[in-house]
């Protein structure tokens, strides 16, 4: 069996987190599969990736398929993908998450994933489906899964450079939540010698942080790192993972690194307090206030027991969220 897995999203969100991840586990299974996806979609590596033009167009993605030999495609929130099957005549698997919106309406969305073998929804709300959105469709319906890794490696990454690492990952932008985050390590840094901050994504607000990094001395002790760096090495070695999100969409890399054992501090929302018991999993403070948030960090960085506390009872979301049943959904699809 040869599997083509596309990867899609849209401005606030990228399906690479699953898509990659799904790739490997199958490949495991002895899936030959290949990972598609727009160019500068998928900041990671990976092996099996390759990348087209963002103005490809379905004739062109299916005869590529055909060259690839593929006989399903599983598409991540990508509705070209499912066009360039429909026309190779190789039966897909359309994915997205519930109520996702393209970035553009999309008139034929519907008509198009009825010719779809199996249109997956990963549940992001409580309650049922909503019938509207999907009618007509064959659903199955997933819970949204946690990608974990074994905490903890000592082959530590170039950018940890003391014994204790915080880690924190988001866009480059006001919404992250990182200015806040950095007011509060410029207040810590000097009274914790030992731990090292490291910043993890792209965006427009880069040379703002490092311009603040660099006005407060914070150079031994802070560094911001690329989206494409392997986000779930970071995760491995790190000791606390921050959250500063004002009011974010989604919080998929919250979910990781707390199944990853990892403890966290986090910004009141929606989706953290769906994953977040205060004070039992993990610390939740308001959304944008900077003394909360220094108190909280602060608290995790000289209590080692309450991370360990914290980490053992964060391990659970493993359980709530599991890979292995999102794995399998897809194996018996392309059984």
């Amino acid at each position: 069996m040869k599997a083509v897995i596309f990867v899609g999203g849209n401005k606030n969100f990228t399906a690479s987190r699953l898509a990659l991840k799904l790739a490997d586990e199958l490949a495991s299974r002895g899936v030959a599969v290949g990972v598609m996806a727009v160019k500068g979609k998928v900041k990671a590596a990976h092996a099996a990736l390759k990348e087209y033009a963002a103005t490809a167009k379905p004739q062109t993605l299916a005869n590529t398929l055909k060259k690839e030999g593929a006989e399903r495609v599983i598409s991540f929130m990508n509705l070209t993908a499912c066009r360039a099957a429909a026309e190779a005549k190789i039966p897909f698997v359309y994915v997205e998450n519930e109520n996702f919106k393209e970035d553009k309406a999309v008139k034929d969305k519907k008509a198009l994933l009825k010719k779809a073998q199996k249109v997956v929804v990963i549940r992001t709300a409580q309650g049922p489906l909503n019938k509207k959105t999907y009618a007509g469709l064959k659903v199955q319906e997933v819970a949204n899964p946690a990608v974990w890794v074994e905490h903890y490696n000592y082959n530590k990454p170039a950018c940890f450079k003391k014994e204790n690492n915080i880690v924190a990952v988001g866009k480059l932008a006001k919404e992250s939540g990182f200015d806040t985050l950095l007011k509060t390590w410029a207040r810590l840094a000097p009274a914790h010698t030992s731990w090292h901050l490291t910043l993890v994504g792209d965006g427009t607000a880069k040379a703002a942080l490092q311009k603040f990094i660099a006005k407060h001395n914070l150079q031994a002790s802070t560094e911001i790192v690329p989206e494409a760096s392997d986000v779930y090495s970071l995760l491995r070695n790190a000791d606390i993972f921050a959250y500063p999100a004002l009011n974010p969409a989604q919080a998929d890399i919250l979910l990781d690194a707390m199944a990853s054992k990892l403890p966290c501090v986090a910004c009141e929302s929606a989706p953290v307090t769906e994953l977040v018991a205060n004070g039992i999993n993990g610390l939740i403070v308001n959304a944008g206030e900077e003394e909360p948030f220094t108190i909280a960090l602060d608290e995790l960085m000289v209590n080692w027991g309450k991370r360990v506390g914290f980490a053992v009872e964060a391990a659970k979301l493993k359980e709530r969220y599991p890979f292995e049943d999102f794995v399998r959904a897809f194996a018996e699809l392309l059984a």
